[in-house]
């Protein structure tokens, strides 16, 4: 209890960066944090993809050497400083997805990947440069990435996150973002009380991702504000929340963290903070994975129109200092790879 207590008050002291807190008066549109790539900034890192893709390389087998962004390095350089220390959500466009095919696409998104960090695993298939495509046709319990449904806010193991859009969805499929420190101010000054249960934090379930002999739901709460080293941190996924509640019997959520957790939804949620805009082809977003949320709508597609998406999962070197109990899988960043299994899951929330 000491420790809580302490973890609590360090967090009802800290300061909150300038550039971190900002809401949607701050950045009212995409407009507000895109920046536009030129066909010359690029041309050195086209033409290097198109090379590699004829010889059939994979894009993780390349590295910086294989990939040169030329011209545009400097500007990857300032997005990595912008996401990592800034407002921590930039919006790169003008990509192009109109000149090259998707294996193309994914040397030229792996070669900006590998100036901002290092790539970790998405699932326990392992890959670390992830297609994010709708396969409930095939898989009716496909793990949020690989389905339609609405996503709420809520973050991902790594320091940052990047999507780029190849094809966007018939319908839908607009994408929330909202920065966490100013969730977490917003509660810290309003609620109080209520923000110690997300200090203290949740059991969550690893959704059919726990490695041999772990337990399917942690052991340990992980915090959804946490402190270190003069740094707020925010890690939500609301569903593994609810999954472990439901799954596990012994995890009763009190009438007061129940509060907490509606109050965080509603925060994350209010029109006066965030930022809607739906991805258009050839744009990438990036996000500081501690200090921004992330959603999306239900969106609607079909067989011959599949909304695609490139993902990556990347770690900063160094890596952002968190308390260890933000950790959901022992090896984070990233979910440790387990050959012959997908990422699938199916409670009680799926079969309704």
């Amino acid at each position: 209890m000491a420790d809580a207590n302490l973890a609590l008050q360090a967090l009802l002291d800290a300061k909150v960066p300038a550039a971190s807190r900002w809401t949607a008066t701050d950045i009212p549109n995409s407009d507000a944090i895109a920046i536009e790539i030129s066909n010359s900034h690029i041309s050195m890192l086209e033409e290097a993809a198109v090379g590699l893709a004829a010889k059939g390389i994979n894009p993780i087998d390349t590295g910086a050497i294989d990939l040169p962004l030329g011209e545009l390095a400097p500007l990857i350089n300032e997005v990595r400083r912008e996401v990592l220390y800034g407002r921590g959500l930039v919006l790169l466009r003008g990509l192009p997805v109109d000149r090259l095919d998707t294996n193309e696409m994914a040397l030229v998104f792996w070669g900006i990947g590998l100036r901002l960090g290092r790539a970790v695993s998405q699932s326990v298939m392992g890959e670390r440069l992830g297609h994010v495509v709708n396969v409930t046709d095939v898989d009716r319990h496909a793990r949020a990435y690989r389905n339609r449904s609405e996503l709420a806010p809520h973050s991902d193991p790594g320091d940052m996150l990047s999507f780029l859009c190849l094809r966007p969805a018939l319908e839908g499929g607009v994408n929330r973002f909202v920065s966490s420190l100013t969730v977490f101010d917003e509660i810290r000054t309003r609620r109080p009380d209520l923000l110690a249960h997300l200090v203290h934090g949740f059991h969550y379930h690893r959704f059919g991702e726990e490695g041999p002999g772990e337990e399917p739901i942690t052991p340990h709460r992980i915090p959804v504000f946490s402190f270190r080293d003069g740094l707020i941190s925010g890690r939500y996924v609301p569903e593994y929340v609810q999954i472990a509640a439901d799954e596990d019997p012994s995890i009763v959520l009190t009438d007061s963290q129940v509060e907490a957790l509606d109050l965080l939804h509603a925060t994350t949620n209010r029109a006066d903070l965030t930022l809607d805009f739906t991805m258009g082809p050839g744009e990438m977003v990036l996000a500081n994975n501690f200090t921004v949320f992330h959603a999306r709508t239900e969106f609607t597609d079909s067989p011959e129109h599949r909304r695609h998406l490139l993902r990556l999962w990347l770690a900063a070197e160094p890596t952002r200092p968190v308390v260890p109990e933000t950790r959901q899988y022992p090896d984070e960043p990233g979910i440790p790879p387990q050959p012959g299994l997908t990422p699938s899951f199916a409670s009680r929330y799926d079969l309704t």
